[in-house]
């Protein structure tokens, strides 16, 4: 907090702000909302004494803010997410991981004046659910980023918004999403061809039918998460080689998936040259003992994960 008097004397520049001392209070947001008018890029994650009252005051006073980032902040509510509809209608990037008093009252609130969010991350905020999410996917046809992990309430009505709305879409993290079906991801499939990244852990209404369209269509799709989805099965990888395109995918997490099968990392390595990264933790008919008698030859530099011994690559999943 020393740094404030410094700051406040560059009040005319675009700031940005990085605070990783968890004992930061509102007074300290208050001080920084009315000295530092030109603020864009604020990240206060972690700091859990943190209320509306000082985030409040950090909207009010910086409508140049552009990013936001809460991440734990667990005393945050929908007031917050009202008044930077008010103040911030530039905010761009919105983390609230953990801020489990947010709703889909909030989530539609904030939408009414931020239009312009490209990313959104509500993980773990288990009170919002399709009525939210559907309406940031109307009003946010720029999205680019959005995270859901484990907000039991979304189901398909949100995943069809999104396939209508945000078709430059290109991470989606969904997992443990257990109301979600293959309808709805067929939807996602066929419209939003910028996938990149897909967690879907733990949609455990998948099967086949959709998952064979993501791997088959979104062919920009770097990583894909389907752990624990135990109804999937080699079927899925059919489609990879079609058009005689070569698939982008660098890291497949298939673990627990226990009808998956050496056969069909085989049909999968046929078409994915760039895996970099393979889990198959916990599929009792993938080993390595299994694929060496099997002669896969898998690329130079991928990491094949049989036991939970190695460490996971760093993407945005």
């Amino acid at each position: 907090m020393t740094s404030f008097p410094y700051l406040f004397s560059c009040q005319n520049m675009p700031v940005f702000f990085f605070l990783v001392c968890i004992g930061v209070t509102d007074a300290g947001m208050v001080a920084l909302g009315n000295g530092l008018s030109y603020l864009q890029s604020l990240d206060v994650s972690y700091c859990r004494k943190l209320t509306d009252k000082g985030l409040k005051a950090i909207a009010e006073g910086c409508c140049n803010l552009r990013s936001l980032h809460l991440i734990g902040c667990r005393f945050i509510t929908d007031g917050l997410l009202q008044t930077l509809s008010k103040h911030c209608c530039n905010l761009e990037e919105l983390g609230l991981e953990g801020c489990s008093n947010i709703t889909d009252t909030g989530l539609t609130s904030l939408v009414d004046g931020c239009r312009s969010i490209k990313f959104l991350d509500v993980n773990k905020c288990s009170n919002v659910g399709d009525v939210g999410v559907s309406s940031v996917s109307r009003a946010c046809s720029s999205l680019r980023t959005l995270k859901l992990l484990d907000c039991y309430k979304v189901g398909d009505e949100s995943i069809f918004s999104l396939a209508q709305c945000c078709k430059n879409l290109e991470t989606l993290v969904i997992g443990g999403c257990r109301n979600i079906s293959d309808e709805s991801i067929k939807s996602l499939a066929a419209s939003c061809h910028s996938l990149k990244h897909l967690r879907m852990d733990w949609c455990l209404n998948l099967s086949d039918a959709s998952l064979s369209c993501i791997l088959s269509q979104c062919r920009k799709l770097e990583a894909l998460d389907i752990g624990c989805c135990e109804e999937v099965t080699d079927m899925i990888f059919n489609g990879l080689g079609s058009g005689g395109f070569q698939s982008s995918l660098k890291v497949l997490k298939v673990s627990n998936c226990p009808k998956i099968s050496v056969m069909g990392i085989s049909i999968l390595l046929e078409s994915c040259k760039s895996l970099e990264y393979l889990d198959v933790r916990s599929c009792p008919r993938i080993t390595k003992v299994g694929c060496d008698q099997a002669g896969l030859q898998f690329p130079e530099s991928c990491k094949v994960n049989f036991t939970g011994s190695l460490s996971e690559p760093d993407v945005s999943l």
